[in-house]
């Protein structure tokens, strides 16, 4: 998939670049299938890596389910590939979460194990999960200019 000129048209997420700060927001519309979340991230990294951008704000505040094998799949293969797509410059990601989800992540141990796993420091990026949107590029700005 190419999508250097722009983002696929998809009713289940929306895609936006933001070149003045090289920020990538991926938003999540609705609930989505397995195949959904795999299709609509392959299209964000194809996205964010024809732009170098090197911030994520990744929004599910919307998705009413969120299941640790696509949580997994993202942290283990989706992320590290952009890392490396992106590198040197470093890759950061903010989640932004409903509450019910951030008390779901607490709840549920696959979850817990998968966002672990993704915010673990010896990952190729850094991660960090939000309830409010402004704190969430907040902290990507910043995490963008130190190394």
């Amino acid at each position: 998939m190419n999508f250097s000129a722009a983002p696929p048209d998809f009713d289940y997420l929306a895609l936006a670049y933001r070149a003045d700060l090289r920020l990538l927001t991926v938003r999540w519309l609705r609930a989505v299938t397995p195949r959904e979340v795999e299709t609509g991230f392959r299209a964000a990294l194809a996205l964010g890596t024809a732009h170098r951008a090197t911030r994520w704000l990744v929004d599910v505040r919307r998705r009413t389910e969120l299941d640790a094998a696509s949580s997994t799949w993202v942290a283990q293969h989706l992320l590290p590939e952009a890392a490396a797509n992106l590198a040197p410059a470093p890759l950061r990601v903010a989640y932004l979460l409903s509450p019910m989800r951030a008390q779901e992540l607490r709840r549920d141990a696959g979850l817990r194990q998968a966002a672990a796993t993704a915010q673990a420091p010896e990952q190729p990026y850094r991660l960090a999960t939000f309830i409010d949107e402004g704190p969430a590029v907040q902290w990507l700005l910043e995490q963008g200019t130190r190394t």
